[in-house]
């Protein structure tokens, strides 16, 4: 778990991770849209190289989440997809984010907890403090939580991919 406030780093260090074990994890990111300097959305992207948009302002869904309009339709086909290939497959996961934008889909919170529960190997990221909704998945035996701030981040960094290296080496032994 990797947990923190907005613009922490959360996501740098997910991606950190993955490029750091090119190939070996399955999943996706979130990230900010922009039109100049100003956030305009959030898009999905996931390691397979599919793209869509999880929420936009002046989009006039009515699940909202500030100024965001939330459009599910990505993340429920490209997303759930990827995560659905990547538990039939066995691979190591990144989900990026797991929030309240994500949570507003029936179908993604299915297939998020059963990868919770069936995955050899998840990593996620998600806002601090913790939602309530997850707050009990993240206090389960085996988990280990990194609370970034901007602080911390290069530091903790390290210990997460060092982390995932020592799981990297009994899942793939030389």
């Amino acid at each position: 778990m990797i947990l923190g406030r907005p613009g922490t780093g959360k996501t740098t260090l997910a991606k950190k991770v993955v490029e750091h074990f090119p190939g070996w994890f399955r999943g996706f990111y979130t990230e900010e849209i922009r039109e100049g300097k100003e956030r305009v959305g959030f898009g999905i992207r996931t390691l397979s190289g599919k793209e869509g948009i999880l929420a936009k302002k002046g989009n006039p869904s009515p699940l909202r989440v500030g100024r965001y309009g939330i459009m599910l339709y990505d993340l429920e086909t490209i997303g759930i997809e990827e995560i659905e290939n990547a538990l039939l497959g066995g691979f190591p996961l990144l989900i990026d984010e797991v929030g309240k934008m994500e949570l507003f889909s029936s179908r993604f919170r299915e297939v998020f907890y059963k990868a919770w529960y069936a995955t050899p190997f998840l990593l996620v990221t998600s806002c601090f403090p913790p939602l309530s909704e997850l707050d009990h998945l993240f206090q389960g035996q085996g988990v280990r939580k990194v609370i970034l701030d901007r602080r911390n981040r290069d530091r903790l960094g390290k210990v997460v991919i060092e982390f995932v290296e020592r799981f990297y080496k009994s899942f793939n032994p030389a």
